[in-house]
């Protein structure tokens, strides 16, 4: 069991009491917990999507110069974040696993293993449910409960990305604080289970101004079975058939389902056309949610990340001029064609090289491209004036 934080001196309170439970919350008739949430459709959809598009994005380490901004490709913080942030998962995976913590839990943990020269080695992920935070006077106080890294540790020594927060210190449960929302989305579910279980409503009646016998009851039905789920039977008797539709009832039920995958997207930030409800979408709103998605529901997220990566990553010193930054400028780009002409605008406009270009596009440099092209009608007026004095020779 590792405790950081005696070896350091401090006192931690007991911790077992404090550790959440899974009963989760009776909702709509539903039991909601995190593990429940995740078969509802919507909440499945918008906390992957996150994860996955966070994941995906290329992750740099900077310093800031007097020239401006350097990559340190060979700083072993970014060897950690971009390439192998432990010895048994991929970067993706990492990534991915810590901001589904994060928009499901609200908060996401990972405990920081350092190496002799104090630089981060690994970082481990922790299940939000085995962490207990507790604040004592200027102290945070970590506590995983069981696992491999079980122990107290102190705040230096844990990443915690934390969604909104109301007392700074832990973010906000979702799941938990919008129980209510998430329930009628599984009553939604369960309801359309059940109702196809049974084939749906009654398609029809059979109506009749007298009364059958039982001979004529079991002539009829035998002749209803035989014509099947889809044939016309032949009545006789006087027998008339009455088609029904779904009842007014289940239709409004259904429609529960369209406003609970909304209620997803308000919770998730994560426009309603990436869950695959395209009621009122159209080609071009699409693409506009797209980058709202971008600007509004992932931005945030990354800057949550990149803060506390910085301040807990690298030493005081370093964390004054290095910067870690999670590139959004490939999702911003949108279809080929606007990602041609925004590379023809960088080009032209003098402030990428071509070289760079080739690079985003995982293309090899070639030489001669790393030559910054600029418009030839636009140049500083002295200039213009000393290559006119060349030209005439004067």
């Amino acid at each position: 069991m590792v405790d950081l934080a005696k070896r350091r001196g401090y006192v931690v309170a007991p911790y077992s009491s404090a550790i959440p439970t899974l009963s989760g919350i009776r909702a709509a008739g539903q039991t909601v917990n995190h593990d429940s949430a995740l078969t509802f459709t919507g909440a499945y959809a918008a906390i992957s999507i996150k994860a996955e598009n966070l994941a995906s994005l290329p992750k740099h380490v900077y310093r800031r110069t007097e020239k401006g901004k350097q990559m340190l490709s060979k700083h072993p913080v970014y060897k950690l974040i971009h390439h192998r942030p432990n010895s048994y998962q991929t970067d993706f995976v990492f990534w991915e696993y810590l901001e589904a913590s994060v928009a499901g839990w609200g908060n996401g943990y990972a405990v920081i293993e350092r190496g002799r020269d104090g630089y981060p080695k690994e970082l481990h992920p922790i299940n939000p449910a085995e962490m207990v935070v507790r604040r004592e006077g200027k102290n945070v106080f970590y506590t995983v409960g069981s696992g491999t890294f079980s122990g107290n540790y102190l705040a230096d020594d844990i990443i915690h990305v934390k969604l909104f927060t109301k007392d700074g210190i832990m973010g906000i449960d979702p799941i938990t604080y919008h129980a209510q929302a998430i329930g009628i989305g599984l009553a939604g579910q369960q309801f359309a289970s059940e109702y196809f279980t049974k084939k749906g409503a009654l398609r029809g009646v059979i109506e009749t101004d007298g009364e059958l016998g039982n001979d004529q009851y079991r002539k009829v039905a035998e002749r209803i079975i035989q014509s099947g789920d889809h044939g016309t039977p032949i009545l006789e008797y006087g027998l008339k058939y009455k088609t029904i539709g779904i009842s007014p009832d289940a239709a409004q039920a259904i429609q529960t389902r369209l406003f609970s995958i909304q209620d997803a997207s308000r919770i998730w930030k994560v426009p309603v056309s990436l869950l695959a409800e395209h009621t009122h979408s159209t080609f071009t709103n699409t693409e506009q949610q797209d980058i709202q998605f971008v600007k509004y529901g992932l931005r945030p997220e990354c800057k949550r990340f990149e803060t506390e990566l910085e301040t807990k990553l690298f030493s005081e010193g370093e964390s004054e001029t290095i910067d870690i930054k999670f590139d959004l400028s490939g999702l911003l780009r949108g279809d080929s064609a606007s990602q041609a002409n925004w590379f023809r605008t960088a080009i032209n406009g003098g402030y990428m090289s071509r070289n760079e270009v080739r690079e985003q596009l995982n293309l090899d440099r070639v030489d001669g491209l790393d030559d910054f092209l600029v418009p030839s009608n636009m140049t500083l007026s002295d200039l213009l004036e000393q290559f006119n004095t060349q030209k005439n020779g004067k």
